[in-house]
């Protein structure tokens, strides 16, 4: 007997395939039918006339670890009909934990409005956890290397043989537990202290499990030529597959003429020449989610968290911070603080959202001094401080977006309206962000048709990740797809008021599993963690 049956529903399939009229039969938990079908027997009918069937979006670069256990009914992002988010980027994930890391990660998860203690070392354990509280997504692990970093306590560039054969040790239990392969936020401490050598010989013991390396690669300005000639190394020297996280350029940081187009035919050539499983995401929106102590120098964070509480609070070192802040998101060092926004700051949740000037003039403080005070009070939590930038042109969003070899993601994570993420995820990307593609690049703007904007953002990511029976509407898949209203649909969440779930999609299912029904969620947490193929 059938479980569910979707009748006349406009099916676009996950694969690019023009759009039909059909109909989708679910049974056990998988897609058994796709066609025009009989359903007198089914115990579940839906009619979807007038609507979009789809498969469930496929996030490839997503966040959602970061506020996970404050959010396992992953609201705002199954809302949206994400149905699998691939976690553990940018080199950050809650495990594994050791003596050396444990007040670092703790304070991560207060920043995320998580109150419970670290109840976990391993990579294996972490996932445990998580496993026994539920949640309402699939979710494929990446191991974060700054997390493994700080879990073997090396804070210098180099780190000794003993250091290294522990880094590799952690990245082998992940492995074994499931994790589809290593995650890089070079931009970031202690990671971009790793000289290139170091990461290839974690990447090493990726390629002997046929796993995946992701990165957020060293430079996006004046030398992503140069990172990405790295990421291709590491990638070519470990003997795994590589997807560079998020390639794109911000505005007037020093990046030549070209230089995109650049980076992404080197990409291309790699792929297509030399064999090599390569590509790469983007995101939706012309500002982005940004690390605070990314644009900090090295040395300040050199000694832990409370060293470089002192040193930011040091007046002298501060002068001298100002000369020395060059780097990541380098208009800030330019002085374009208006394009720059505190995400959120436990310590001043009155601050959220504005601009430093803003700040500045409510602390009567230099924008400067604000930024420093706001880290330094943060304590071991000062790493996970985030911050909002107005980062990309339309035209470069527009490039970004259609081109072949870029699945669309969306760089944030999951929120929800009543459990204490207000303010840490008060922006359009956690609430918005994927049915924004279809919203604004899509159907307004006509960027790329609905089919392929579906196909980048289901069966495109699925395939390269290997979650082999994920990302398209076909007899033997796993039954994660949504149905959507396109007339009606909407973001909800926008920048000056963003604490909204989206619209127009009705129906979210996941693993066959009926999350949302009707435009709310049902409280079933049916997600899986997806191991590697």
């Amino acid at each position: 007997m059938t479980d569910v049956l979707i009748k006349n529903g406009t099916i676009v399939d996950g694969t690019g395939a023009p759009a039909f009229v059909g109909d989708v039969a679910i049974e056990g938990g998988r897609i058994v039918d796709v066609g025009t079908l009989d359903g007198s027997d089914a115990e579940l009918v839906i009619d979807a006339t007038g609507r979009y069937v789809s498969p469930g979006f496929v996030d490839p670069h997503s966040h959602s670890d970061f506020t996970l256990l404050t959010n396992p009914n992953c609201e705002s992002t199954i809302r949206q009909g994400v149905t699998t988010e691939v976690v553990g980027n940018c080199g950050w994930t809650y495990a594994p934990v050791s003596g050396h890391s444990k007040a670092a990660i703790e304070g991560r998860l207060r920043t995320f409005a998580y109150p419970g203690p670290v109840e976990w070392e391993s990579f294996a354990d972490h996932l445990d956890f998580i496993r026994n509280v539920g949640h309402s997504v699939n979710l494929a692990w990446f191991v974060g290397h700054n997390t493994v970093r700080f879990a073997a306590g090396v804070r210098e560039r180099i780190a000794t043989e003993e250091q290294m054969r522990a880094m590799e040790n952690y990245v082998a239990e992940a492995m074994d537990a499931g994790a589809l392969g290593l995650s890089t936020g070079l931009e970031f401490a202690p990671g971009r202290e790793s000289p290139t050598d170091e990461v290839v010989r974690l990447n090493k013991v990726v390629g002997r499990y046929q796993g995946h390396y992701t990165s957020h690669i060293r430079n996006r300005d004046q030398f992503l030529q140069e990172s990405i000639e790295e990421f291709l190394t590491i990638i070519r020297d470990g003997g795994t597959s590589g997807e560079i996280s998020h390639l794109n350029v911000r505005n007037r940081t020093g990046a030549a003429p070209g230089a995109w187009q650049r980076a992404v035919d080197t990409m291309q050539h790699a792929r297509e020449v030399e064999g090599l499983d390569v590509l790469a995401d983007t995101t939706p929106f012309n500002d982005g989610l940004g690390a605070m102590v990314g644009i900090l120098p090295p040395w300040v964070g050199a000694d832990g968290w409370q060293e470089a509480q002192k040193r930011l609070r040091d007046p002298s070192l501060r002068e001298k911070l100002k000369h020395e802040c060059d780097r990541y998101w380098r208009f800030i060092h330019a002085g374009e603080w208006n394009r720059v926004r505190l995400q959120a700051s436990p310590q001043y949740p009155g601050l959220d959202g504005k601009s430093f000037p803003e700040i500045a003039e409510l602390m009567g403080k230099t924008e400067w001094d604000a930024f420093f005070d706001i880290i330094a009070d943060a304590g071991a939590g000062m790493d996970a401080l985030l911050m909002i930038g107005e980062l990309f042109t339309d035209e470069h969003l527009k490039e970004m977006i259609s081109h072949p070899m870029l699945s669309l993601g969306v760089d944030g994570f999951t929120a929800a309206l009543d459990v204490g993420l207000d303010n840490v995820a008060a922006h359009p990307v956690c609430y918005a962000g994927h049915v924004h593609y279809l919203t604004h690049h899509v159907r307004e703007l006509g960027t790329l048709p609905l089919e392929e904007a579906i196909f980048k953002m289901t069966l495109m990511p699925a395939r390269h990740f290997r979650l082999n029976d994920r990302g398209a509407l076909a007899k033997g898949y796993a039954a994660d797809l949504l149905i959507f209203d396109y007339e009606r649909l909407a973001d909800g969440s926008t920048l000056l008021d963003p604490l909204h779930y989206v619209q127009g999609v009705d129906d979210v299912f996941v693993n066959g599993t009926h999350v949302v029904s009707g435009g709310e969620h049902t409280g079933a947490r049916p997600g899986v963690h997806l191991a590697r193929t």
